[in-house]
């Protein structure tokens, strides 16, 4: 029993006390509009079930899950520390004005100790490549997209 005390004291101590999140918000997300993200303790269940009215309705009157409300600027790079809650996975949602896909995402145990997110008009970025380490010139825009070669041209059969 002493042991298994132990163990878990050791695990304790080795979780970050905070999660650096990093928001990438382009100048067109949201429809160029401030918006709310909320980052809350979660069920696993309820997650997968909750609506985006219910989540929203946190803004207003917020409960004992939500554990940090941020306006989220388009054309920003917003670097926010969260104070982590013990032994409970996180939700990070976006409330867009008009959501259209990922409106939020689910950051299970072990929560890591820094989390890029990077948003579109009215949507989370999926699949996106790590953001940028911050730079003093940073304006928070969008990265460039690479010239790609045109595909080759095949002649027409008659």
């Amino acid at each position: 029993m002493f042991l298994l005390g132990l163990a878990a004291l050791l695990l304790a101590g080795c979780r970050p006390a905070t999660l650096q999140l990093n928001v990438k918000a382009p100048p067109g997300t949201n429809q160029g509009r401030p918006m709310y993200m909320l980052v809350r303790k979660v069920d696993p269940k309820q997650f997968a079930v909750e609506s985006y009215a219910e989540v929203a309705a946190r803004v207003a009157q917020p409960d004992e899950t939500v554990v940090l409300s941020e306006l989220i600027y388009p054309g920003t790079l917003q670097r926010l520390k969260v104070k982590l809650p013990p032994e409970s996975p996180l939700a990070v949602s976006f409330l867009f004005t008009a959501p259209d896909g990922t409106w939020q995402t689910f950051v299970n145990l072990p929560v890591p100790g820094s989390l890029d997110i990077a948003l579109l008009e009215g949507r989370i970025q999926t699949g996106a490549a790590p953001l940028a380490p911050a730079k003093e010139e940073d304006t928070g825009a969008p990265p460039e997209m690479p010239d790609l070669p045109s595909p080759p041209k095949t002649a027409a059969k008659n």
